[in-house]
């Protein structure tokens, strides 16, 4: 298998936070530089990191030769360094954060049952079962699905149909993720609440039952394909 290995200046740190949710990098830090390694498997990604501003950009053999992009000759062998996943390189904390007591001096956001019925827009399941799934479905219906690894191995899976899986379902109001069978108590309290949270609009804000909530930048989620869903695998 091939890897796409780049070479940044440290300074250029700050332009692979857009890529830092993509399954299956790895990044390391050498003197002044980053060094970020991938497989070369998903068109994408590819995409992406070619955006990048890299100063120098290879593919890598098996056998840890690097090779200019369209050269057929090794110009260097890949260093022996401390790789960590993307994500734990560059560290972006999002936690559950606690349910502000007051948006105004008149209301509380609240969850409250529904009795209206909300078509699901996204499916939070665990990782093992999502792999699983992965590995019959067809392309077809994979095709139509984006999805999110978190730290503590949940996938929340978005698109239609959803896939057929155990796990905590959620409607969406605007960019406001909620629990099937629950709605906000004022509608317009939470568009005040969007718009303050969310005023750039690139999150998802996603509420638990018990009123916790997180945000979740959009371009954390990738294309449902069976070789990216094989790439979240712990330890790859």
């Amino acid at each position: 298998m091939e890897n796409w290995v780049m070479v940044f200046k440290k300074s250029d740190l700050p332009h692979l936070a857009a890529v830092r949710c993509w399954p299956g990098l790895y990044a390391a830090e050498r003197e002044s530089e980053v060094w970020l390694r991938c497989p070369m498997l998903h068109a994408d990604m590819d995409q992406a990191l070619r955006a990048l501003p890299a100063m120098f950009s290879y593919r890598q053999d098996a056998q840890g030769l690097l090779f200019p992009l369209n050269g057929s000759t090794p110009v260097a062998k890949l260093p022996a360094l401390d790789w960590l996943p993307m994500k734990q390189f560059i560290p972006v904390e999002l936690p559950g954060a606690a349910l502000p007591a007051q948006l105004t001096q008149q209301y509380g956001l609240q969850l409250l049952p529904s009795s209206e019925y909300h078509p699901g827009a996204a499916l939070k399941v665990k990782l093992a079962d999502w792999q699983t799934y992965a590995e019959t479905a067809p392309e077809i219906r994979l095709s139509a699905l984006h999805f999110a690894l978190s730290a503590t191995e949940d996938v929340l899976v978005m698109g239609e149909p959803l896939p057929p899986l155990p796990g905590v379902e959620y409607w969406l109001r605007d960019s406001i993720l909620l629990p099937a069978a629950y709605d906000l108590e004022w509608p317009l309290v939470a568009e005040l609440f969007n718009q303050r949270e969310n005023g750039k609009g690139g999150d998802l804000i996603l509420f638990e039952k018990d009123g916790n909530w997180q945000k979740i930048e959009k371009r954390c989620f990738v294309p449902a394909s069976r070789a990216g869903i094989r790439l979240s695998y712990p330890g790859l």
